[in-house]
């Protein structure tokens, strides 16, 4: 079962997320240690302006290997998420697993079914990361299988999307 504690974050949420950096620094504040080690996608909104929706939204149990269908539900929801929330926003999709945070080839996989998806759906991907113990990256289509995460920051309990048991 998923629990999200709603407990106050441990950075301003109305800081603007502008680069690259600023959205693997804020999802490495998101998405705890403990929450990389299950396969799991994480969704987070962001505002035309840059700015972080209050709502960061876990799906647990993802398959390895994504189904096109499911990619396409998954944007589905995010395009009508950001059509009522913030029209001309975004979003980033964060692909947890356990393991070290060499890019495998079902990442890339996971990565191209949901870049084809979000066109499809005319869904607006800011990014599509990958969180393991090792830390987070940004994951491309192009992205070499077997690179490795860069050490991100690393993330206590309580935070904003914790999976509490």
């Amino acid at each position: 079962m998923t629990t999200i504690a709603c407990t106050t974050p441990d950075y301003d949420m109305s800081a603007p997320l502008m680069t690259d950096a600023d959205v693997l620094e804020r999802v490495g504040s998101c998405i705890d240690q403990q929450s990389r080690t299950g396969r799991s996608l994480w969704i987070m909104f962001v505002d035309p302006g840059g700015v972080q929706l209050p709502v960061l939204v876990p799906i647990d149990g993802v398959p390895e290997s994504p189904e096109p269908g499911d990619a396409r539900a998954v944007c589905h929801l995010i395009t009508q998420v950001l059509s009522d929330a913030a029209p001309g926003g975004s979003a980033v999709i964060s692909l947890t697993r356990p393991g070290t945070g060499h890019v495998r080839e079902s990442d890339q996989h996971w990565t191209s079914t949901l870049r084809k998806a979000a066109a499809d759906e005319g869904t607006t991907l800011r990014m599509v990361c990958l969180a393991t113990r090792d830390g987070i990256r940004r994951l491309d289509p192009l992205t070499s299988i077997g690179a490795r995460a860069r050490s991100g920051p690393s993330t206590g309990v309580g935070r904003r999307g914790h999976r509490g048991s």
